[in-house]
């Protein structure tokens, strides 16, 4: 058994895995609510827009396998398995990194695929082979307050036949009958800002949560790596 102030670091770096294992559940549970909050505009945006909540959820999974090596590393005194923990921290760390350069890169480009995917959807708008489209639009449209992507004109693009004179009704407050450019309660901003928002939203829950698991990563890299160097000098000491 080590003595002394490794024993101390033994301790610290189990505490510091129950702490990372709590912490994967909480990545989990921001993983399941931006997903829920997400899913709502799937079939809306129709393109895989979720994939950052799935990827929170796969990572508060690896978690749980990475603490298990740390924490029975710290118990039973096994340099293999706190050396294993460490390695994984460092790689998980560097895959995070990567994951967070790549998302800043392209963040950019979230208005634009937004855009394009709404303006995409009208086209569905009332085909009974694709009601999560009409009801998703329907449900923005009476939510936010808003009509079309980037104006009511929008829907006369997409679907000149049937909304050459008229909206679809949610586009007015009142719920007409007929929603045209003469109703008093036409909604006349576009719902494109409104979407981003929500998106924008998101991401940033995602980069909070991202940071903050870098940095306790960060410290339980340090001190399991510390304590991998005591647990081999005291396995030397003992040959």
């Amino acid at each position: 058994m080590v003595s002394g102030p490794i024993n101390c670091v033994k301790y610290l770096v189990f505490i510091f895995n129950l702490i990372f294992f709590l912490f994967g559940i909480t990545l989990v549970a921001v993983g399941a609510y931006v997903q829920t909050q997400l899913s709502a505009y799937l079939d809306f945006l129709s393109t895989n827009i979720n994939g950052p909540a799935i990827l929170l959820i796969i990572v508060g999974l690896i978690i749980f396998l990475v603490s298990f090596f740390g924490c029975c590393g710290a118990v039973k005194e096994n340099y293999c398995m706190v050396l294993t923990f460490s390695i994984l921290m460092m790689v998980l760390l560097v895959c995070q990194i990567g994951g967070a350069i790549a998302g800043f890169v392209y963040s950019n480009d979230i208005k634009q695929l937004v855009t394009t995917q709404m303006k995409k959807s009208m086209v569905n708008y009332d085909d009974p082979e694709k009601g999560g489209v009409t009801k998703t639009w329907d449900t923005v449209q009476t939510k936010w307050h808003c009509c079309g992507t980037d104006n009511p004109d929008d829907w006369a693009t997409a679907q000149p036949d049937k909304f050459d004179k008229a909206y679809p009704k949610s586009c007015c407050d009142d719920q007409i009958e007929t929603c045209d450019s003469s109703s008093s309660t036409l909604n006349k901003q576009g719902c494109v800002s409104s979407v981003e928002d929500i998106f924008e939203k998101n991401v940033y829950y995602i980069g909070a949560v991202g940071i903050a698991l870098a940095v306790i990563q960060v410290i339980g890299v340090v001190v399991s790596c510390y304590l991998a160097g005591g647990l081999r000098n005291k396995k030397h000491r003992l040959l």
